[in-house]
C-alpha cells in the first residue's frame, strides 16, 4: 500500500509541476512594434495618359493636389487637330485649372479652360466635367463630358485613363 500512495503522490506532484510550468509567466514580454499606418491614397501628384472622345483624342497631363476632400490643380494637352480646324489656335496647348471633390476612391472634377479659349468654346464657363470612377496609387480611370456652357462644335464626351 505504501507503494501505491507514493505513486499517487508522484503523479500529483508531476501534474502540479506541469501546471506550474504552464501558468502565467511574470517575466516582461518583449516590446512589440505596431504596424505603421498605410499612407492614404490621394489624387495628389503628376498624372498623364490618354483622353479619348468623339472629337478629341490625345495625350494629356494633370498636376493635382488633394487637401481633405478638395482637389485643385492644372491640366493640359496639345491642341487637338479637330479643334484647330474649328478655329482654335494651334500654337497654344489646351489647358486650364482643375477643381473638384473626392469621395472615397471616386471624384467629381472640373477641367476648365484658360480665358483665351472662350471665343472658340462659347464662353469662359465652358469646362469638362470629369467623373473619376476609380483611382489608386498608380492609375486613374474616368469618364468626361463638356458641360452645358460649351457650344457646338466643341461639345464632346469620352474617357480618360491616367497613370502616375
Amino acid at each position: 500500500m505504501l507503494k501505491s500512495n507514493s505513486a499517487r503522490v508522484a503523479v500529483i506532484l508531476c501534474f502540479a509541476l506541469v501546471a506550474a510550468a504552464c501558468g502565467d509567466d511574470d517575466s516582461p514580454a518583449a516590446p512589440t512594434t505596431p504596424e505603421p499606418e498605410p499612407e492614404p491614397i490621394t489624387l495628389t501628384g503628376s498624372w498623364s495618359g490618354r483622353v479619348e472622345g468623339n472629337l478629341v483624342i490625345g495625350e494629356a497631363s494633370a498636376e493635382l493636389t488633394q487637401d481633405g476632400a478638395n482637389v485643385t490643380g492644372d491640366w493640359s494637352m496639345q491642341m487637338p487637330e479637330v479643334l484647330v480646324a474649328f478655329g482654335a489656335p494651334a500654337e497654344v496647348d489646351l489647358e486650364g485649372p482643375v477643381t473638384g471633390t473626392v469621395t472615397d476612391m471616386t471624384a467629381a472634377l472640373s477641367f476648365g479652360f484658360l480665358e483665351v479659349f472662350a471665343p472658340y468654346f462659347g464662353n469662359t464657363e465652358c469646362a469638362i466635367d470629369v467623373t473619376v470612377t476609380s483611382f489608386d496609387a498608380t492609375m486613374l480611370e474616368a469618364t468626361w463630358m463638356t458641360n452645358n456652357s460649351c457650344m457646338d462644335p466643341v461639345v464632346d464626351m469620352g474617357t480618360l485613363s491616367f497613370m502616375r
